[in-house]
């Protein structure tokens, strides 16, 4: 840009030289051109023509030589153009700083499943009169059922324990009589075999009167009952293995009730009845209401 300032000058300057030495050449020129005085008169010598011609005077009169041209003024030396100043170095451009690492994205968490919405509560279906009516004449007639139960069962509970107290001192009489008859001497009276029958006897019913006493009756246990029952027992009487055998005309919450009896009565009556004790022996069980 500076420089092409300085050539625009410069041009502007050598043209204006030139028009100026234009000018003054033509100022010069002007005053060279050689006028003649007015009312000066012509000389003129007559000469012989036959007679050689004398050589020309010179004229006296100085020629006028024309006055030199002005030399032209020098042109001024161009003034040196300034030297560029050095241009300044760029600063340095400061080193970018370093980004920062992007920081983790946070892993998203997962969306709680959502909870199954709750099923609709069905109406509750409103009772007939009809209906409900039978249902609370059913509760109360099962009421009264059960109250019929809890009589009989008390009635029955106290005929057991005083049938137990009754068998309870005939088996105590039995024993009394067997333990005197084992004692006596054998033959007397009836004879051996008919003592032995009826010690035989004593020691059965001492067996069906404990087995009864420890009897629990199942509630609806009619009367009629009567099932042959089977032990297997060891000396001592203790009982090793009891079974319902037939005939018998109980249903299976009875028969086991008389096998828990047998069981509860254990041991068997033994003490006295050494001579007749069997290791399997049969009876029968019977209820008849009482």
């Amino acid at each position: 840009m500076a420089m092409h300032k300085e050539q625009k000058k410069a041009l502007i300057y050598s043209v204006g030289l030139h028009v100026l030495l234009v000018v003054l050449l033509f100022m010069s020129a002007q005053q060279n051109v050689i006028t003649l005085p007015k009312g000066s008169a012509i000389e003129a010598e007559i000469v012989d023509l036959t007679k050689p011609l004398p050589a020309p005077k010179a004229n006296k009169k100085p020629i006028t030589e024309p006055k030199p041209e002005p030399k032209p003024e020098p042109e001024p030396e161009p003034e040196p153009e300034p030297e560029p100043e050095p241009e300044p170095e760029p600063e340095p451009e400061p080193e970018p700083e370093p980004e920062p690492e992007p920081e983790p994205e946070p892993e998203p968490e997962p969306e709680p499943e959502p909870e199954p919405e709750p099923e609709p509560k069905p109406e509750p279906v409103k009772p007939d009169p009809a209906v409900l009516k039978r249902q609370q004449e059913q509760a109360e007639r099962l009421k009264k059922l059960q109250e019929i139960r809890q009589q009989r069962q008390a009635a029955e509970q106290a005929a057991a324990e005083q049938k137990v107290a009754t068998e309870t001192k005939i088996d105590e009489e039995v024993e009394d009589k067997s333990e005197e008859t084992a004692s006596g001497p054998l033959g007397e009276a009836t004879g051996d075999a008919n003592q032995e029958r009826t010690l035989l006897t004593q020691y059965i019913t001492a067996i069906k009167n404990k087995v009864n006493r420890s009897w629990s009756r199942p509630v609806g246990t009619e009367a009629g009952l009567s099932c042959q029952v089977h032990v297997d027992q060891s000396v001592g009487g203790l009982v090793v293995d009891v079974s319902i055998g037939s005939p018998c005309n109980a249903n299976e919450v009875v028969k086991n009730s008389i096998i828990n009896a047998v069981k509860i009565a254990n041991p068997l009556p033994y003490k006295g009845f050494e001579s007749v004790y069997q290791r399997k022996i049969n009876f029968k069980f019977e209820y008849n209401g009482e």
